[in-house]
């Protein structure tokens, strides 16, 4: 009996030791069909029916699109993504949408590809939590709005990145 509740006990402490898949091996060759470092004109390739829009990132450019694809596994009927560029117009950053009722099968399956959030943050307005690689490549969740304005954005951005906020 004895030998039975070491080998539980052992077992258990183990669990939380197993290694999830990193955020580069889930998210290092880009989101949802476009790869990092693509050119915007190849994004409009891919995606068309997108919008071109001004935005924080270094190269003040960004692309949206309304595109409604299932990610991860999870539906996104009505959603869209943003593409963010680098001062080369290339891809550096992706925004994913999801309805706000998906928020808990998107944390659901984060954490089973990529273990427990390293940051986790809540208030009654907004939560955040994320995940950064050992190159720099991060993953963050921003779960936010108010009444029928609710939104989740998942967001991957390629080792370095930063936003200008101010320089556009």
């Amino acid at each position: 009996m004895l030998m039975r509740f070491v080998w539980l006990l052992l077992l258990m402490s183990m669990a939380p030791t197993v290694k999830a898949g990193s955020v580069q091996d889930t998210f290092g060759s880009g989101v949802l069909g476009v790869l990092w470092g693509t050119s915007l004109t190849d994004v409009a390739g891919v995606y068309p029916q997108g919008d071109h829009v001004f935005a924080v990132t270094p190269g003040c450019r960004a692309y949206w699109v309304k595109d409604g694809q299932m990610f991860l596994g999870i539906p996104r009927e009505r959603s869209g993504v943003l593409f963010g560029f680098d001062k080369q117009n290339h891809v550096a950053i992706a925004s994913v949408a999801f309805e706000f009722e998906r928020k808990d099968q998107l944390r659901t399956t984060l954490t089973g590809l990529l273990g427990v959030p390293s940051l986790d943050t809540r208030s009654t307005q907004k939560a955040q939590y994320g995940w950064r690689s050992a190159d720099g490549m991060a993953v963050n969740v921003t779960e936010f709005g108010d009444g029928p304005q609710r939104l989740v954005w998942l967001t991957v951005s390629m080792p370095g990145y930063k936003a200008v906020k101010d320089g556009c």
